[in-house]
């Protein structure tokens, strides 16, 4: 699928999900709920976001194996370029830009970097897998809900997706026979001119998976991970307290992992529409109805694409890009 049918395709999810979340909700409704939140709250909201994107570039840091230390404020920066390229560009390319980002900063190879982030990826969902059997065990999802039907399909996507990349990226990593076979399958279709410069880009890829060498390293990212995660229940708790939305203690932690579902579901940037559903569904859960899980759903979804979205503008003015230049980088990759 062509970049442009893979944008309508997310477009259009993004669109049905918004339907059919704002089913039977009066919008009069909806603003009257929003303006009667406690704005403290989403101070809240957004203040354990930027905490949680400040402890993912601190483990971002430790998952890149260089001789000289990368500096804190480099990482924070090209994980907010990054995410807020999520948030305002097509295809996820977030995923990328931070890798560039940093790689342009440091002088580091973007492709060795590029595989710090599939290995983030694996570490995300190997966390989020522990939390959900956390989360099911404090609170059952019975398959009979919409909650549970989608949190039932994300955890069968996460066990597989993160059971073969996790499996894949331990046996490259400690087979150099594999990687060599891996590395000479990928690069043969590469013309002659363009193979060497292909094996040195795969060669770099593999040298970025080098945390499964060292215990201790891989012990310390995924406290971190716990962490980082930890943050954004209480960003989520915030959110649910701030519209009044009476809750057990440990509905932040049902949340989390299906909203965490509901936004690996391609859609438009910034995740519209499958996070306000998601949210929906979790709340649905506990007995909120959507007069009010639908208001939470945008203060929640605002809380986190604003400080992220203009936190991540600032950075890249700073550094001298605009969102063209962004383009430019998708172009050249491409």
């Amino acid at each position: 699928m062509n970049r442009t049918l893979k944008l309508a395709a997310g477009v259009l999810v993004s669109a049905v999900c918004v339907w059919w979340s704002m089913r039977d909700v009066r919008l009069a409704e909806v603003g009257h709920a929003l303006r009667q939140a406690n704005y403290f709250g989403f101070a809240a909201v957004m203040a354990t976001t930027l905490i949680g994107f400040w402890i993912r570039a601190v483990r971002w840091g430790s998952l890149i194996h260089e001789p000289r230390p990368i500096r804190p404020g480099s990482l924070f920066g090209a994980t907010m370029i990054g995410f807020m390229a999520n948030n305002v560009l097509p295809l996820r390319l977030g995923e990328f830009i931070r890798p560039w980002a940093l790689a342009r900063r440091e002088r580091l190879s973007k492709t060795t970097l590029f595989a710090t982030v599939v290995v983030e990826r694996a570490i995300d969902m190997v966390t989020l897998l522990v939390i959900f059997g956390i989360s099911v065990l404090v609170h059952p999802i019975s398959s009979a809900t919409e909650a549970g039907r989608m949190t039932q399909a994300g955890a069968t996507v996460l066990v597989t997706a993160c059971a073969g990349l996790t499996v894949f990226v331990i046996a490259l990593e400690r087979s150099e026979k594999l990687a060599r076979a891996v590395i000479d399958r990928l690069s043969a279709p590469f013309p002659p001119s363009l193979r060497g410069r292909a094996v040195r880009a795969l060669e770099h890829f593999v040298k970025g998976l080098g945390l499964f060498r060292d215990l201790p390293r891989v012990l310390w990212v995924f406290a971190l991970s716990f962490g980082m995660f930890g943050v954004i229940v209480i960003g989520l708790a915030a959110g649910m307290w701030a519209l009044g939305i009476v809750v057990p203690w440990y509905a932040g932690l049902v949340m989390l992992v299906i909203t965490a579902i509901g936004i690996m579901v391609p859609a438009a940037p910034g995740y519209i529409g499958t996070m306000n559903l998601a949210c929906i569904a979790g709340l649905a859960i506990f007995g909120v109805g959507k007069e009010l899980a639908v208001p939470f759903s945008w203060f929640y979804w605002a809380g986190q694409w604003l400080p992220v979205t203009l936190l991540g503008l600032y950075y890249l003015h700073r550094e001298g890009l605009t969102l063209r230049s962004l383009g430019r980088m998708q172009e050249g990759s491409a």
